[in-house]
């Protein structure tokens, strides 16, 4: 096995997954799901697993909706991967090619048009057609559809910029119901930032909608440390690289990158082939590798994410994440301390705070106080903020 770093990995080469995946599949027979986790911990593999071995009595669509910016191009995208899996089974969506007819040059800028007209066709109907359609043809071929949908906070987002506010809380209104009257189709959808930004903002604008209160919310995490060994282990093996203990390597490799699957496969390609290695080698080649100016192991972007989504608490936010980068743990008097030393900042503002900072996957609650919630995250925090 080759390292491929932030590539396309086939699912056969996918380690350790099996055990998530059963669970959602499980999960997926009585309603949807959301998973959120943070870039890079493997939630678009996961789904690009699932997708390609999809069980008996499934059929599967798979779409990045971060390339959606109108609600038109997101329904839109929803007929024409609908209408494509079914046109493979021999099946149609009755209802909807009645209505726009067949699919041809029925588009205009990426978005459905009515025959004989220039304007979109109303995209929540395009929504309701192709859900009620589905549900048909489903019960008629004794199946169900789940769409897999990658990124939904970041397509709203986009369409809060290009539309309004309004129509993206319509758009989240709609799924919740599509999601509510069709039994046969189930929606699995991921993000790597937090839906509840979104909607943050647009609470302030008046919505009261909770849109996925009635999907299950799931984080898949890093690998397991035996299958992130394995999976270190094959990648050591598949590049020739040089060592006594191949395997004790491997189990250091996976410690050091916190056993996520995207920093084992970056470290291994990053190692020198050219002398035997050796644990010291692969810790020493982390930290540089950690304060180098390479863009592809993306840590810049927990500490430029902040000052976008957290507005006026970034700067808190920084002074905790600062006190727990030396990575002991802190419960919430000995954060509050810490804070109070930089600046002053409410009790119950810091509770909030530190909630949040927890959604977003920076910090895990822990028997001992808060922690790093990767551990990788942490060292790069660390070793960034010296400078």
């Amino acid at each position: 096995m080759k390292t491929n770093p932030g590539g396309q990995i086939s699912p056969e080469n996918m380690f350790g997954r099996d055990q998530v995946i059963a669970d959602y599949w499980r999960i997926l027979e009585g309603q949807g799901i959301y998973v959120n986790d943070l870039r890079r911990i493997g939630k678009t593999q996961i789904m690009i697993k699932m997708h390609a071995e999809s069980p008996e009595g499934w059929m599967s669509v798979k779409a990045d909706l971060g390339r959606c910016h109108s609600a038109a191009e997101f329904a839109t995208r929803a007929f024409k991967d609908s209408a494509d899996v079914l046109g493979g089974k021999s099946k149609t969506l009755r209802t909807m090619e009645k209505w726009v007819g067949k699919l041809g040059e029925l588009e205009i800028a990426g978005v459905l048009k009515l025959p004989g007209q220039q304007d979109a066709a109303p995209w929540k109907e395009v929504l309701e057609r192709t859900f009620a359609d589905l549900e048909e043809a489903m019960k008629d071929m004794g199946c169900r559809m789940v769409f897999f949908w990658d990124e939904l906070p970041f397509m709203i987002d986009n369409i809060v910029r290009k539309e309004g506010p309004e129509t993206a809380m319509e758009v989240l209104d709609t799924l919740r119901s599509l999601a509510q009257d069709y039994d046969r189709v189930r929606l699995f959808l991921t993000g790597s930032i937090g839906l509840h930004h979104v909607l943050a903002e647009l609470k302030e604008g008046g919505y009261i909608g909770t849109p996925l209160n009635r999907m299950s919310h799931c984080q898949p995490g890093p690998l397991d440390p035996e299958d992130a060994r394995d999976l270190a282990e094959a990648l050591i093996e598949g590049e020739r690289l040089i060592c006594d203990d191949p395997q004790a390597l491997a189990t250091h490799i996976a410690e050091l990158t916190g056993n996520v699957a995207f920093y084992i496969h970056l470290l291994i390609s990053r190692l020198p082939r050219d002398r035997s290695l050796t644990n010291e080698d692969a810790a020493h080649c982390f930290e540089v590798q950690l304060v180098s100016k390479a863009l592809d192991w993306d840590l810049p972007h927990y500490r430029d994410r902040l000052p976008k989504y957290y507005g006026k608490k970034a700067m808190p936010a920084f002074h905790v994440l600062d006190a727990l980068a030396p990575g002991i743990p802190m419960d919430f008097e000995k954060i509050r301390n810490a804070l109070a030393a930089k600046t002053a900042y409410p009790e119950e503002d810091l509770r909030k705070l530190l909630e949040l900072l927890c959604s977003d996957h920076y910090l895990v609650k822990g028997a001992d106080g808060y922690v790093f919630y990767l551990e990788i995250v942490r060292r790069w925090w660390s070793l960034s903020r010296q400078s």
